[in-house]
């Protein structure tokens, strides 16, 4: 694992809702890991998931799923993801209150105290390349040392 250290700097504006930090250094020597836009694909087929087509909660449930899918396999975990990116069709408090409940739903339990560690960049688009997409996520990791 790599010691991140995730802060607000004095001079930044203040995170959505309290949450995340605005600002994460990375040690030097480590290696970055950059996951592209997740969005809720089914890993064996490449399209949208049945059902969630517009639905921030399934398709939160979906994206995290497969990111902590993901980060295993990198041998990482919450604690060493530097940022994060999410990307909505649109947001409000509650899409993101329902976003964040579907997240730690599928968060395993040892990773929940370090998810709102990383900064973050939300991100409003008009159109995602799949009809029915309305929620992504972008990361970057710090790869630990196998």
């Amino acid at each position: 694992m790599a010691n991140l250290t995730h802060f607000n700097p004095k001079a930044s504006s203040k995170p959505y809702m309290g949450l995340f930090s605005n600002c994460t250094i990375v040690p030097p020597n480590t290696a970055l890991a950059y996951i592209s836009t997740q969005w809720a694909a089914d890993p064996s087929t490449g399209e949208l998931v049945e059902g969630a087509a517009g639905d921030y909660t399934k398709q939160s449930k979906i994206v995290w799923t497969n990111l902590v899918e993901t980060l295993k396999e990198l041998g990482a975990q919450m604690k060493d993801v530097v940022h994060t990116t999410v990307s909505f069709s649109e947001f409000n408090d509650d899409i993101g209150k329902a976003v964040v409940e579907a997240w730690v739903s599928v968060m395993p339990d040892e990773w929940k105290q370090d998810m709102f560690k990383p900064s973050l960049t939300f991100n409003g688009v008009s159109i995602f390349h799949r009809p029915g997409v309305v929620y992504a996520v972008d990361l970057v990791v710090a790869v630990p040392s196998k």
